[in-house]
C-alpha cells in the first residue's frame, strides 16, 4: 500500500488510481533533458507519467517503515500488473546520479511502454533507457512490441515470472552473460534471445536487418528447459491379424479378395458378410456335433459385424459380401413372378370350369332326385366325384404362392417370426448401421425383442411371439443369423455399458463374426471389372445349398435323420475330434484367466463358432470338389481355428476401445497437439492453444473424435500430464467474479518428439 503526503485523509484500503487522480500528468517542460521520459512521452504514454510534486510515506514492500520518501519534483510511473491493473508507482529522479525508487518491491508489476495486447511481443528490460531504446528500435520496423521494465534490476527475475503467467515474453542477453540469465529462469514461459556480442535493439539502431540478426542469435525456449521431456504416447488399437488364402476353401476367397480389391478394402469386410449369409442359407438343414457321444449339437448361423468409420466403405463392402444372397432373393422374385402368373391363369381357367361343374352337379343332382330304381343310371357316388373335384378346383384358388424369403433389412419380432415360421430353416437379419438396433433393444418397452435375437443365436430352440389381438406365432426352429456395420465410437457406448455390468446379458458377446481391421495404407480408388468366373462359382454354391434336400446332404457325407436327430448331421473326423478337445480345454483355461469377465464370456462362444465355420469349409469343400469326405476332416477344422486366431484378436481390440479408453482417447488428442505443435503458433489467434493453454470445456467444444464426452476428455489430460505433454494450473478470476479456472498448458519439450 502506498500513500501520497498531503493535507487530505485517506482509507488504507483505497486504490492506487484514486491517490493519483488530483496528480496532474507530466509534461514535456516537466521531462526536459531526461531523454528517456520525453521519449516515453513522445510514444504517448501520457496518462502514465505523472508529476510528483509531494513526498510519498511507504507502508508496504522492502522499505516499509521509511515514513517519507523524498519524492517531491520527480517523475511518476503507473506501473501495472500482468491484468493491466494500476497498483505500483516508481518515482523517477530528474537528476541523473538520482535514486529511482518503487512504492512497493514485494508486488509484481512493471512500467508497460507499448499496448499490452496479446497479439504484441513484450519484451522485459530492467532499465528504463534500454527499455525506450527497444521499443523505438521495434516500432522503427513497425513490429508490434509491449516493452515491460521493472526499473530496477533486482526485480527482474520477478517481473518476468509475474508476465509469463499470462504471456509468454521474451527476455535478452548476450553470450557472456547468458548462464546468469537463464538460470533462475528454467521452467518459465521466457523466450529468450541470445545475441553474440550486442543487444538486437543495439544493432536495429545501425540500420541492421532484422532476420539476419534473428537468425545469427541463439533463441531458446526456458519454458521447455525447466520441462521434463514427454513420453511418447504410442498406445494405439491393438494390432489384428487379418485372414488369408490358406484359411478357407478356394472358392469363398477367390469371391472376397476379388470384391475387396475393387472397392479397395480389407477382405474382413466382405468375407464376414459373405460367411454370414452362407451360414444363414445352412441354417438349420444341417449340423455337427463336436463331441463323439455328447448330444450337444451345433448349427452354422452366425452374428457379425465389420466396424469402421463413416468412410470406410462398410456398405458397398456389405453388398458386395452379400450378393450371392441377393441373387437368391432376385431367383426366388422371378420364380413367385412365374408362380403367381400360372396361378392367376389356373384361377381364370377354374371360375369358367366351375360354372361348368357346377351346372353339371346340378343337373346330376336333379337326375339322381327323379330317377326310379328300375331305371337308375347315376350313383350317388357319381354325384360326390363331381362335387369334389368341384371343391378342388376353389380349394387350388385359396393356395396362393408365396415368395421364397432369405433376409429381412428391418422388420419387427412378429414379422421376423412369420417368415421363420413359414420359411423353416432361419432368416437372416441385415442391417446396414447397427446403431440403430442396438439403440432399440435398450428399450425397457423392447425386451421381448432382445430376448428374441439373444434366443435365436442358438439356432436350434424354439420361440413363441404372442401379439395383443391378433392371436400368436409359433416358431419350431429359432435359428436367426444377424450382419451389420457400425461405426467404432457407436459400438464403444454399447460396450462400455455392458462391460460395466449394465445390461450384459451376453448380446454384444455373439456377435463372433465381428470384425475391426486396419484401413488399407494409401490406398487408391480401383476401377476393376468383377472376376465373373467366381462371381459364378460362388452363385452356384449358393444356388446348390439352396436346393440341397435330405439325400443330397447324405451324398456329401453326412448321418441321416433318425429318432434322436432331427436333422442330416455330422461329427468330426478322429482326429479332427482330438484336436477339437485339446483346443477346447485350452479355450476354458484362456477364458478363466482374462482380464475382464467380458472377454471371457466372448471367448467361450468360440466353442460353436468354430464347430460352424468347420462345419461350412467341409461342406464347401465337398460341393466344390463333387466328392464325399465323410466326417469334418482335419483341414476344415485347422481352417476355423486359424479363423478363430483371427477373430480373437479382432475381439480384444474391439474390446480394448473401453478397456484401455483412457490411453486410446489420450493418443487421440497427443495427435491434435502434435499437429498444431507442427504447424505453429498463430500469434494473431488469442484462443492459440500452444501459446495460452486450454481449458476442458474448450477442448470438449471441439468435438473431435473420441473427445466429446466430460469424462472421457478428463480422463485423456490425466493420461498426458502423467507422461508430460500437458502440465495445468488453476488461473484465479480476473476479480469481476467467477470461480477459478483449470488451464493445461502443451510442454514445449513436444518439439523433440517431431
Amino acid at each position: 500500500m502506498t500513500m501520497l503526503k498531503d493535507n487530505k485523509t485517506h482509507a488504507i484500503n483505497t486504490g492506487l488510481s484514486q491517490y493519483i487522480a488530483d496528480i496532474r500528468l507530466a509534461t514535456f517542460a516537466d521531462v526536459a533533458g531526461h531523454d528517456a521520459l520525453e521519449s516515453i512521452l513522445s510514444n504517448g504514454s501520457l496518462n502514465s507519467v505523472i508529476y510528483l510534486d509531494r513526498d510519498i510515506t511507504i507502508f508496504t514492500g522492502s522499505l516499509a517503515g521509511v515514513k517519507q520518501l523524498y519524492t517531491t519534483n520527480t517523475i511518476g510511473l503507473v506501473m501495472l500488473n500482468n491484468q493491466a491493473e494500476q497498483i505500483n508507482l516508481a518515482s523517477i529522479p530528474l537528476e541523473h546520479n538520482g535514486r529511482t525508487f518503487i512504492c512497493d518491491t514485494n508486488t509484481s508489476s512493471a512500467f508497460v511502454i507499448g499496448s499490452m495486447s496479446k497479439e504484441s511481443k513484450w519484451i522485459v528490460i530492467a532499465d528504463l533507457a534500454e527499455a525506450v531504446r527497444c521499443y523505438n528500435a521495434y516500432r522503427k520496423l513497425e513490429i508490434d512490441v509491449t516493452v515491460l521494465t521493472c526499473l530496477i534490476p533486482s526485480l527482474f527475475n520477478q517481473t518476468v515470472k509475474h508476465f509469463a503467467e499470462v504471456q509468454q515474453v521474451t527476455i535478452m542477453t548476450t553470450s557472456q552473460h547468458k548462464a546468469k540469465v537463464i538460470t533462475p529462469l528454467k521452467g518459465v514461459n521466457v523466450e529468450a534471445i541470445i545475441c553474440e556480442h550486442t543487444l538486437i535493439y543495439d544493432a536495429l539502431e545501425f540500420d541492421a536487418d532484422y532476420d539476419d540478426l534473428i537468425a545469427d542469435a541463439e533463441v531458446i525456449d526456458l519454458q521447455a528447459l525447466g520441462k521434463p521431456k514427454p513420453k511418447p504416447i504410442s498406445q494405439t488399437l491393438p494390432p489384428v491379424k487379418t485372414l488369408t488364402s490358406d484359411m478357407m476353401p478356394k472358392l469363398l476367397w477367390d469371391y472376397a479378395s476379388n470384391s475387396a480389391e475393387r472397392l479397395s478394402v480389407p477382405i474382413e469386410y466382405v468375407l464376414m458378410p459373405l460367411m454370414v449369409s452362407l451360414g444363414s442359407l445352412i441354417g438349420s438343414k444341417l449340423s455337427i456335433y463336436p463331441k463323439m457321444y455328447d448330444n450337444w449339437e451345433v448349427v452354422p448361423n452366425f452374428y457379425g459385424a465389420i466396424i469402421g468409420n463413416p468412410s470406410s466403405k462398410k456398405s458397398p463392402s456389405l453388398s458386395d459380401g452379400l450378393k450371392p444372397i441377393s441373387h437368391l432373393v432376385a431367383l426366388a422374385s422371378d420364380k413367385y413372378k412365374e408362380d403367381k402368373l400360372e396361378h392367376d391363369t389356373q384361377k381364370e381357367l377354374n371360375k369358367h370350369m366351375t360354372k361348368a361343374a357346377e351346372k353339371q352337379l346340378s343337373d346330376l343332382a336333379k337326375k339322381l332326385a327323379n330317377q326310379t330304381d328300375d331305371d337308375a343310371e347315376i350313383s350317388q357316388d357319381d354325384l360326390k366325384v363331381k362335387a369334389q373335384e368341384l371343391a378342388e378346383a376353389k380349394q387350388s384358388d385359396e393356395l396362393i404362392p408365396e415368395i421364397k424369403r432369405y433376409l429381412t433389412d428391418d422388420g419387427t419380432i412378429e414379422g421376423i417370426g412369420e417368415l421363420e415360421s413359414k420359411h423353416k430353416n432361419g432368416m437372416l437379419v441385415k442391417r446396414d448401421e447397427l446403431t440403430a438396433w442396438f439403440a432399440s433393444l435398450e428399450s425397457e418397452s423392447n425386451q421381448q425383442a432382445r430376448s428374441f435375437y439373444l434366443e435365436g443365436f442358438n439356432g436350434l430352440g424354439s420361440f413363441q411371439v404372442d401379439r395383443i389381438g391378433r392371436g400368436s406365432v409359433f416358431i419350431d426352429t429359432h435359428c436367426l443369423s444377424v450382419i451389420g456395420g457400425i461405426q467404432p465410437d457407436k459400438l464403444e457406448y454399447y460396450l462400455s455399458k455392458t462391460m460395466k455390468g449394465l445390461g450384459n446379458d451376453g448380446l454384444i458377446q455373439r456377435f463372433q463374426l465381428m470384425v475391426y481391421p486396419d484401413p488399407l495404407s494409401n490406398s487408391k480408388e480401383r476401377d476393376l471389372p468383377p472376376d465373373k468366373q467366381s462371381r459364378d462359382a460362388i452363385y452356384n454354391l449358393f444356388e446348390t445349398i439352396d436346393s440341397m434336400q435330405l439325400g443330397d446332404f447324405m451324398r456329401y457325407g453326412a448321418n441321416p435323420i433318425d429318432d434322436y436327430h432331427k436333422r442330416p448331421y455330422y461329427r468330426f473326423a478322429d482326429d479332427a475330434y482330438q484336436l477339437f478337445m485339446s483346443w477346447y480345454d485350452a479355450l476354458k483355461l484362456r477364458a478363466g484367466d482374462a482380464e475382464h469377465s467380458i472377454i471371457a464370456e466372448h471367448l467361450i462362444k468360440y466353442a460353436k463358432t468354430v464347430p460352424s465355420l468347420a462345419l461350412v469349409f467341409h461342406l464347401v469343400d465337398c460341393i466344390e470338389h463333387g466328392t464325399s469326405s465323410g466326417a469334418v476332416n482335419m483341414n476344415a477344422l485347422r481352417a476355423a481355428l486359424a479363423w478363430c486366431e483371427v477373430l480373437e484378436s479382432h475381439m480384444m481390440r474391439i474390446y480394448s476401445t473401453v478397456t484401455d479408453s483412457a490411453n486410446i482417447k489420450a493418443s487421440y488428442l497427443a495427435d491434435k497437439i502434435m499437429k498444431m505443435v507442427k504447424k505453429g503458433a498463430d500469434k494473431t489467434d488469442t484462443t492459440d492453444w500452444i501459446s495460452h493453454g486450454f481449458t476442458a470445456r474448450q477442448l470438449i467444444r471441439k468435438g473431435w473424435k473420441g473427445l466429446n464426452d466430460a469424462d472421457d476428455v478428463l480422463n485423456s489430460l490425466e493420461v498426458l500430464i502423467e507422461n508430460n505433454w500437458l502440465s495445468w494450473q488453476v488461473v484465479p478470476s480476473t476479480g469481476k467474479g467467477g470461480r477459478p479456472t483449470e488451464r493445461y498448458y502443451i510442454n514445449p519439450r513436444i518439439s523433440e518428439l517431431l
